[in-house]
């Protein structure tokens, strides 16, 4: 628990948003770039293995950095339209670990191979080695010094995070086979803040699975959380002068179908604030009628990404994005 700052602390020049401005103070704070409709990509190499077809390709966000990704595309499902999921990896992880042939739990704990069965599953996916991962960064040094650096500008990680997330699912857009109003997110702790971000902010995205996503209450995480757990990127300027996670994800995700998948002792979101999300997200998802699009998964457990949880996550999409005849 932190004992750096007051328990009883009050933002500076508290706002009283009305619901309608959520959204676009969100993507004013996260200092998003325009996402244009169309996003340029190179591809480098294509191979068809098993029933997946895998290609190689890089893309640009507005920083002008390179964005590694493999798409996969199952092969069996020619001459239909399918939905299209970003696969986004943990800050260890990569686009190749997601896109790994072998679906498998490691010994060291990290699930490899999931954005690859996905695929094998029905759905055209975009693994992604999203900024932040350590393929990315080079050094905690150097990404604390970008986030300082960034801040007069008003940009920050966490947008920059989100920009290439969204430019993914424009990648994903233009697939041949790919049907663009069935494009979901998924991606696990850097990833799931990546993926739920990236869907309060985009109401094009038709779905979303958050796994280990630090999404709960960010007030949760500064008094009652691991002051070391996350960087800076986290920690939006201002984010809590206007709101906290419960009413971005009540204000701007319903009634698009959206999953957390939350662990009861995950490091990265203490569970009172999970806890004290769910009730506000449940009562707006209830006034649109469609309550069942929302669902909080908190099995016992840590920060960990298990088949079981990938089991649900399939079972989210398979239920919402893929249609009936296709399931």
């Amino acid at each position: 628990m932190s004992s750096i700052i007051p328990p009883d602390i009050q933002p500076a020049f508290a706002s009283d948003l009305a619901d309608s401005d959520i959204r676009a103070k969100l993507i004013e704070l996260l200092g998003l770039a325009k996402v244009p409709d169309q996003v340029d990509f190179t591809t480098s190499e294509t191979h068809e293995t098993e029933d997946i077809r895998v290609t190689h390709l890089s893309y640009q966000n507005s920083l002008r950095e390179t964005v590694p990704a493999i798409l996969m595309e199952p092969l069996r499902h020619t001459g239909k339209l399918r939905p299209g999921i970003v696969c986004i990896s943990g800050t260890s992880g990569s686009a190749e670990r997601v896109a790994h042939p072998q679906f498998h739990q490691s010994p060291d704990g990290p699930l490899i191979g999931w954005g690859r069965e996905l695929a094998r599953r029905g759905f055209t996916t975009l693994a992604i080695s999203i900024k932040g991962t350590e393929g990315r960064r080079h050094s905690i040094e150097e990404w604390a010094t970008e986030c300082k650096l960034l801040a007069p500008y008003g940009r920050s990680q966490m947008g920059i995070l989100v920009e290439e997330t969204l430019r993914a699912a424009r990648i994903l857009c233009a697939i041949n086979g790919v049907d663009k109003s069935r494009i979901g997110l998924t991606g696990m702790s850097l990833g799931g803040n990546a993926t739920w971000y990236s869907m309060a902010c985009a109401p094009w995205i038709a779905a979303g699975v958050t796994v280990c996503g630090g999404l709960g209450s960010l007030a949760s995480v500064i008094h009652h959380g691991e002051d070391e757990r996350h960087s800076a990127y986290y920690y939006i300027p201002n984010f809590l002068c206007h709101f906290d996670h419960p009413r971005v994800v009540a204000t701007c995700m319903p009634p698009r179908p959206f999953m957390m998948i939350s662990p009861t002792r995950d490091e990265d979101m203490p569970r009172q604030g999970v806890d004290a999300l769910i009730p506000v997200v449940q009562k707006a998802y209830a006034a649109t009628g469609h309550d069942d699009r929302f669902k909080v998964y908190q099995p016992e457990g840590n920060h960990r990404f298990l088949v079981e949880y990938f089991e649900q996550m399939v079972a989210w999409f398979d239920h919402f994005l893929l249609s009936p005849k296709e399931t």
